[in-house]
């Protein structure tokens, strides 16, 4: 028996698979989880990338009708795929600027299946709305793009399983002052 053990224990050839056996669940979860987290990455910059879209495109009216502007959120919605489901809300308003860091909503519209939804809806007229400090002069009109997603990740790996990503952007409009909406005029806030 002593001449078996000491044979065993100078015998080396079985080292490799023991140490193979011991670093593979670390190797999985390394890349499992670097999957998972450029996968979140990627929807987070389609997210960041559709609210760009909507302001791009809305800033391009010089009126626009109720039609038109969730044609335009029905587009940019696209820009999601395949992260969007139904977790995804989108609205666009028009904002005055009424000192450094708020400003007051002049119109806002959301999609139509989104239309009751709590999550997100269309803001109320003469609403105020925080701005980031600077972002253009008091008086000034801006369209202003939202959208949140709940992202679900492919892989929980016990974490937390759902995230929700949002961003929204701001942009000047480019041949006017102010867009109207459905041709109207501008509400006067308190």
């Amino acid at each position: 028996m002593r001449r078996w053990w000491s044979a065993l224990r100078g015998d080396a050839r079985g080292s490799m698979l023991v140490e193979f056996a011991v670093v593979l669940p670390v190797l999985f979860v390394l890349y499992v989880g670097s999957f998972v987290l450029l996968d979140e990455f990627t929807a987070g910059r389609k997210v960041t990338i559709t609210t760009r879209t909507i302001t791009d495109l809305t800033t391009r009216y010089d009126i626009i009708t109720t039609a038109q502007a969730k044609t335009v959120l029905a587009a940019s919605a696209q820009v999601l795929v395949p992260y969007a489901g139904d977790s995804a809300r989108a609205r666009m308003s028009e904002l005055l600027v009424t000192g450094p860091t708020t400003g007051r909503v002049m119109w806002s519209v959301v999609p139509s299946a989104q239309t009751s939804d709590a999550l997100m809806p269309a803001l109320a007229s003469c609403a105020t709305v925080i701005l980031p400090n600077g972002l253009v002069p008091v008086n000034t009109h801006l369209v202003m793009g939202e959208v949140n997603i709940t992202y679900h990740p492919v892989v929980g790996l016990g974490a937390p399983t759902d995230m929700v990503l949002r961003d929204r952007s701001f942009m000047s409009p480019r041949n006017v002052t102010s867009i109207a909406l459905d041709g109207a005029t501008m509400p006067t806030c308190p």
